[in-house]
């Protein structure tokens, strides 16, 4: 009984319904149903690039990206081609890098491509990226000596409190060079090891003793008078005292020349002061 006045309820909001769209059509006959559009173009017709600047995209890709890249994630970002197709041009890359001896390749790694320099070349890179990290382990030492010529006796936290990084390797690398040395321990709790500089620092730049470092007052004096800081704080002498090019037994000719390092030096214990 029940199911028949569910079906009798059914039936009659179907007929309403029903009488609701017939009256609506006659008094509105401009308004009809839309149906969604629907893209009829077929995947080739979609194409927003041809084949070969897709070819160029996808090397485009591969080259800027930090991780290999899958097929689908290409496919994401070319439109209208499939999978297949853009594994087929990444082959045709892939041969013409060997045809012309190109010092890159494209490897696949973990389900995608990478583009990367092939083996061979891999000793002209590594001497790049030594010659950077000398570089900047250059300016690192400069600066930490720097601190430690002006302020030593000091610890390697007092060190590191002014650069704000770690000084260990750089400190390493100073008492190794006999520019720097332990001095003492600080009566302090866990009594850290002071450090101070060496004779051969003093010989290295041409000082007689560490009371002809520039005074802080004098390149402050230098900065106000508007000297070119690229020009007085160029490291050249710097880099040939390093590579032993540089005369231990001469004095300097000039007093400013000589001393270029040491300004260094000490501009950077006055910026980190007055931070």
């Amino acid at each position: 009984m029940a199911n028949t006045d569910r079906d009798k309820k059914e039936a009659a909001l179907k007929e309403l319904r029903k009488e609701i769209e017939i009256k609506l059509e006659e008094q509105l006959p401009h308004l009809k149903k839309m149906k969604p559009m629907q893209d009829t173009k077929t995947e080739e017709e979609q194409r927003e690039i041809d084949e070969p600047t897709c070819k160029n995209v996808i090397e485009a890709l591969l080259f800027a990206s930090s991780k290999p890249l899958t097929v689908q994630e290409i496919k994401r970002v070319i439109k209208g081609y499939k999978p297949a197709q853009i594994e087929k041009m990444i082959t045709e890359l892939i041969d013409e890098y060997e045809k012309n001896s190109r010092s890159y390749r494209i490897n696949e790694i973990a389900g995608g491509y990478e583009l990367s320099t092939r083996p061979e070349y891999a000793g002209w890179v590594m001497k790049l990226e030594l010659d950077r990290k000398s570089r900047r382990a250059s300016l690192s030492a400069l600066e930490t000596l720097a601190i430690l010529a002006y302020k030593q006796p000091v610890t390697r936290v007092e060190i590191e409190e002014l650069r704000g990084v770690d000084v260990s390797a750089v400190l390493a690398n100073l008492i190794e060079r006999d520019l720097v040395e332990i001095v003492g321990r600080k009566e302090v709790p866990g009594r850290p090891f002071l450090y101070g500089t060496t004779e051969k620092f003093l010989q290295h730049f041409g000082l007689k003793s560490l009371e002809d470092l520039p005074k802080i007052g004098e390149i402050r004096e230098l900065l106000e008078n508007s000297i070119n800081a690229d020009e007085l704080f160029k490291t050249e002498k710097i880099v040939e005292a390093e590579n032993n090019e540089k005369s231990t037994s001469e004095p300097p000719a000039d007093p400013a020349s000589s001393e270029m390092a040491e300004d260094s030096a000490s501009e950077s214990v006055e910026q980190s002061k007055e931070q």
